[in-house]
């Protein structure tokens, strides 16, 4: 028996020392792992940007991009869930993680003649600009007209867009 138990320790011994990872072996797994998760990011933001991007719709004889989600009010923002200054269609003009911004371009906004411009945040806490709000589609179509006439709004894609408020457009 102790001749077996010696050949099979050393077998052991040298099976355990030819598995250690080597720096080659631990680079090319890390590097797998990183290029999967760069690609499932890809797929993950692809996603997002797409539920974020606004869809075209239809309010009889007008056609506005419009997005629609749950909004909250903004402290200092404009408006507030007691008062009604929210309406249904809000064009918005920009979006920014800092309150501190969005409150910034609100500002300019009203001192640019936008007198109804606010500050709504969603549950992601991201905070919107909105130039102007309605109560009808037309409404906001002429708005949006507005908006991307004026000079001084530099606005990218996908702004500006009608914001149909989540509470105010329950089904």
């Amino acid at each position: 028996m102790k001749k077996l138990v010696l050949p099979l320790a050393v077998l052991l011994l040298l099976g355990a020392a030819g598995c250690k990872t080597t720096e080659a072996n631990y680079r090319t797994a890390y590097e797998k792992a990183k290029e999967k998760k760069i690609s499932e990011k890809d797929e993950d933001d692809d996603k997002l940007m797409d539920l974020q991007r606004p869809r075209m719709t239809a309010f009889g004889a007008d056609t506005l991009p419009v997005r629609s989600f749950y909004i909250g009010y903004t402290r200092d923002g404009g408006a507030d869930k007691d008062h009604s200054v929210v309406k249904g269609f809000c064009v918005v003009v920009g979006q920014f993680k800092q309150v501190f911004n969005a409150r910034s371009m609100r500002q300019r906004l009203i001192a640019d003649g936008y007198a109804d411009a606010l500050v709504v945040n969603d549950n992601m806490k991201n905070y919107y600009v909105v130039a102007t709000t309605s109560n009808n589609a037309h409404q906001a179509s002429l708005d949006l007209e507005r908006v991307n006439a004026d000079k001084k709004l530099v606005l990218k894609p996908p702004f500006p867009y009608v914001l149909l408020p989540g509470h105010l457009h329950r089904r």
